[in-house]
């Protein structure tokens, strides 16, 4: 090698290039110094992003960690130097940007870096894997996921049971899913996939809940039914919130009790099926019932009409004849009396 003159500063004339290595396997990484003299050669490890401190590996020709996964192999010929840095069984951790370094004197250094990438899985960065996200209709969203993992994960959208998303397509790939003017059909449960192609997909998955005024479908807008027969009427609502539920006959409040059973059913999709039953209808009972549903966002009502007939209608009276007074009785028997005499018939003959 050149000789060196004796004011000539040091310099680091080689660095490794850029590694990538799979968990369990090794590196070495190597540094060499031209005009080595008794300059002070440092191995230092920070963080890809630089946001956390450095940490020292090694000094001079000591190791400064205690791990017996790190090696220095140190090499002088002349006023040339190389400082071999190897890293067995490497961890995801060990991913980083490894700098050599001279310590010239107590305010400057010359440095060089080589970056040591690790292939691993993606994991999300969310510490929760699940979580929900509520808005208004009409209001805009973000569902957003971040991935850390070598190579960079690509990150994709579904919706659950592949419906369309409200974007168009079964798949969208981005960090951000951007939503603009929800719909209450885009509510539901989104996921989202971070893949690199090393081990397994890591998998978030995101409710969306969107609040709408109560929307009221009456299925039977006009009910028959005779005196003293059980019927029902019934609305359906689909709300979310859940909303609250209330009846009305002739403008007052009907309640629980007496005539009337109002029971609430609630099936998926924010539907619920309100019912009222009245018991052995008299005829105070004929007339428009109103069925208000309300909540935060807003309401709405639906108006059905009960109105009488000589005719028992036995499709919608629930109980069918088992809560109705004698007329019940003796339409019952009634036909129990021509069952018996068509047969007593049938058998003279």
């Amino acid at each position: 090698s050149a000789q060196q003159t004796p004011s000539a500063s040091p310099s680091i004339v080689f660095i490794s290039p850029e590694q990538i290595k799979d968990i369990g396997e090794q590196v070495t990484l190597n540094c060499s110094i031209a005009n080595v003299k008794n300059y002070i050669v440092g191995w230092q490890k920070s963080n890809r992003d630089r946001t956390k401190e450095s940490n020292i590996i090694s000094l001079g020709v000591q190791l400064a960690v205690t791990e017996d996964r790190f090696r220095l192999n140190f090499t002088k010929e002349n006023n040339a130097a190389n400082y071999v840095l190897e890293i067995h069984d490497i961890v995801n951790t060990d991913a980083g940007l490894y700098e050599c370094q001279i310590q010239v004197n107590s305010t400057s250094k010359i440095t060089k870096t080589v970056e040591l990438q690790v292939r691993h899985p993606p994991m999300l960065l969310e510490n929760q894997h699940t979580n929900t996200l509520t808005k208004a209709e009409g209001e805009d969203a973000q569902l957003v996921c971040r991935a850390e993992g070598y190579p960079r994960p690509t990150i994709t959208w579904r919706r659950e049971y592949n419906a369309i998303l409200p974007i168009g397509g079964q798949t969208f790939t981005g960090n951000e899913l951007r939503l603009n003017g929800l719909r209450r059909e885009d509510r539901g449960t989104y996921y989202c996939l971070a893949d690199n192609g090393v081990g397994r997909t890591d998998t978030k998955t995101i409710t969306l809940e969107v609040e709408f005024a109560p929307v009221i479908r009456v299925p039977r807008p006009k009910v028959a039914q005779a005196i003293d027969y059980d019927i029902d009427v019934e609305c359906v609502v689909q709300a979310f919130p859940a909303p609250a539920i209330s009846w009305f006959r002739d403008g007052k409040q009907i309640h629980n009790g007496g005539s009337y059973s109002i029971s609430q059913i609630g099936s998926p999709d924010d539907v619920t099926t309100s019912v009222v039953k009245v018991h052995s209808v008299a005829s105070e009972h004929y007339g428009d019932y109103v069925c208000k549903a309300t909540n935060k966002v807003g309401q709405a009502e639906a108006r059905l009409n009960l109105f009488e007939q000589n005719v028992p209608n036995i499709n919608y009276s629930g109980l069918k004849w088992a809560n109705g007074g004698t007329t019940t009785r003796h339409v019952v028997l009634g036909h129990m009396l021509i069952v018996v005499t068509t047969l007593l018939l049938a058998t003279l003959l």
